[in-house]
């Protein structure tokens, strides 16, 4: 099956309606393995082709549709162009008119060709469980899980691009429980990676999580208060995701963002800056074009702590009268949104032991839960665990606290450390906020 060949007879049959129109094709090869206890829970290997169509009319309507059958095109086409003559009509509509005649990079290091068969996915989750179980005080596992993602991406647009690249993907996690007298805790690590061999290995996957879990055993509450707090780059990312979207393009465009009237003025401390790159080498979100077959480049959204733009396709660029960043994404049925690809803060000058030297009294967050964050007014309130630090060392393990300020608060008081690496589209170094009221469950 040759997916160029279908995008090239789609639009032949779309144009024969005269009418303008964009396919995206997503070839999607997976395996997934999955265990338990040292027994096999899941094994499933799966192939399929969506295609999703934007028909176009008179440059003001729009509609969209996916299938995964391809003996039925012609009826697919009818079908797209009769709704989007139909459609409401949206001013703000928008597509690049003159080809994007850029040479595009091929040499990301995002497709490798190696063979992972459903046998090394089986070793994998062999290996990362029995490496955690064989830790003191790991009483039981939630399950280790290996995968390997195939997909070939096929783009046409109305400017006449024609566009086609491959990504493989690989992940692996593992999850145990640590227990002790009544207590248990659960720790868990993972790793992503477009290339097999720049996964860590499955002992050093088993081995952090144990670690994770035994470390939490006999923990404390703490009294409320507040509170320097340190991010460790785990529970970074979520902030770096907060953060992204609320610079998203169509939280501004719509007016749900509490930074929506910020741009060109300081977020964060002069030493701050925040990239988004999807030519990232082997990065887990790097694309030679984006999801209108604009040419990739690397973006600074914010530089020596001030915000330079919002993530932007061409939809909420010509709303907000701006241009794109490069940054448009396709859903399966070709519906196009703005979003990061690899988007990460850049290292500071301090390392992670001074960042902890530095406080006196304060909070260590190694995990965060629900989802207490408001990106309308900035409301950041979160469950945490981790640890608690007294004269500049981590003590002892904390747990049944909250943690709570205002985004904007935040990221003006943050300071990062250098120790930055990248495990999935969010990343950053530990992060240190100076202030946040930290809710714990002692009266003193």
């Amino acid at each position: 099956m040759n997916i160029l060949n279908i995008a090239a007879d789609i639009i032949k049959l779309i144009k024969k309606q005269n009418q303008d129109a964009e396919v995206a094709i997503y070839e999607t090869n997976k395996i997934f393995v999955s265990q338990r206890l040292s027994k096999i829970e899941q094994i499933s290997q799966s192939k399929n082709c969506t295609i999703g169509i934007r028909a176009i009319a008179g440059k003001t309507k729009a509609a969209y549709i996916s299938t995964n059958d391809l003996n039925n095109l012609s009826d697919m086409v009818s079908k797209v162009v009769e709704m989007a003559k139909n459609a409401q009509e949206d001013p703000y509509i928008n597509f690049a008119i003159d080809r994007d005649n850029c040479t595009y990079s091929t040499g990301l290091g995002i497709l490798d060709n190696n063979v992972v068969t459903i046998d090394n996915l089986k070793e994998i989750v062999e290996v990362a469980e029995n490496s955690a179980l064989a830790h003191k005080n790991i009483i039981n596992s939630e399950g280790a899980s290996s995968s390997h993602v195939l997909v070939n991406t096929v783009l046409s647009t109305v400017s006449g691009f024609i566009g086609s690249f491959s990504k493989s993907t690989f992940a692996n996690q593992v999850s145990v429980v640590a227990g002790e007298g009544s207590e248990m805790k659960i720790g868990y690590d993972y790793d992503i990676a477009c290339n097999f061999g720049d996964l860590k290995s499955p002992e050093l996957i088993g081995k952090e999580a144990a670690k994770r879990a035994i470390d939490q055993l006999n923990s404390r509450t703490i009294k409320t208060g507040k509170f320097p707090v340190i991010f460790e780059k785990r529970a970074a990312k979520e902030l770096v995701r907060n953060f992204a979207s609320a610079i998203n393009g169509s939280s501004i465009a719509n007016d749900s963002s509490f930074l929506r009237n910020s741009l060109n003025t300081h977020i964060f401390n002069n030493r701050i800056n925040i990239i988004d790159d999807p030519l990232l080498p082997r990065g887990i979100e790097s694309r030679p074009f984006d999801g209108e077959g604009i040419t990739s480049r690397k973006n600074t959204f914010v530089k020596n702590g001030i915000l330079q733009n919002w993530i932007l396709d061409l939809y909420s660029a010509k709303k907000l009268n701006l241009e794109t960043t490069g940054n448009a994404t396709r859903a399966s049925n070709a519906a196009i949104i703005p979003a990061a690809s690899n988007f990460y803060v850049e290292n500071g000058n301090i390392s992670l032991k001074e960042l902890i030297e530095e406080v006196k009294e304060g909070v260590y967050i190694t995990d965060l839960f629900s989802f207490g964050v408001n990106l309308i007014n900035g409301d950041y309130s979160q469950g945490a665990s981790g640890f608690f630090i007294e004269n500049g060392k981590i003590t002892y393990p904390i747990h049944e606290i909250t943690v709570a300020s205002n985004l904007k608060d935040m990221f003006s008081n943050l300071v990062v450390a250098d120790d930055l690496t990248f495990c999935g589209q969010f990343n950053s170094p530990t992060i240190k906020v100076s202030e946040m009221t930290v809710a714990g469950s002692l009266n003193n």
